[in-house]
């Protein structure tokens, strides 16, 4: 289903206008998309965060901007793109606005059942969290999300060539991070 169309809206309210009135979302098909999305939203709110409440926080925002300015989406098939777009904008400027320090999550925190496994996942996901920006948030989006290089430049309004000059140096403080940790493996 579209999730912006041109027409009436119907008598149960399903669909709404925008200022105009001539666009109309269906509140179907965007909570739908933003169900699809929901993962990677918060992958990367919290990836820019570090805190569960602050990204829930930004992931609300960003969601309300989406729906209000959901007539300016292009190509629907870019939805994700244009979404996370949303949602790093919202955050970078929540943390302009709540100049706090961010806590990084305690390695005690985190707990291990011995097994080499999960003790690599939890390495590797505490060096992505270590990560400054804009490295962690390009790391995220790559390996977490699956987003190609060109996605990447478009929600963070960088070019490409810097994308991928931002994963390699990830990819070296990673690499040097993890040196301890896997010297025996």
């Amino acid at each position: 289903l579209p999730i912006c169309t041109v027409g009436r809206m119907d008598r149960r309210g399903d669909c709404a206008a925008d200022e105009g009135g001539a666009r109309l979302i269906d509140k179907d098909a965007f909570c739908a998309q933003i169900r699809r999305c929901e993962r990677a939203m918060y992958a990367l709110a919290f990836s820019l965060t570090r805190n569960d409440a602050d990204a829930a926080d930004v992931i609300g925002k960003a969601i309300c901007r989406a729906y209000k300015n959901c007539g300016t989406l292009r190509d629907e098939k870019a939805f994700k793109a244009w979404v996370l777009q949303i949602v790093h904008h919202t955050a970078v400027e929540y943390i302009r606005k709540n100049v706090h320090t961010l806590p990084i999550e305690d390695a005690d925190a985190v707990g291990t059942d011995g097994g080499s496994g999960i003790d690599t996942a939890v390495s590797l996901r505490m060096a992505v969290e270590c990560l400054k920006q804009p490295y962690r948030t390009a790391i995220v989006l790559y390996y977490y999300e699956d987003m190609s290089v060109a996605e990447i430049a478009r929600i963070t309004k960088t070019s490409t060539a810097a994308v991928k000059k931002q994963l390699s140096r990830a990819r070296e403080q990673l690499r040097e991070s993890l040196k301890e940790d896997f010297r025996d493996a």
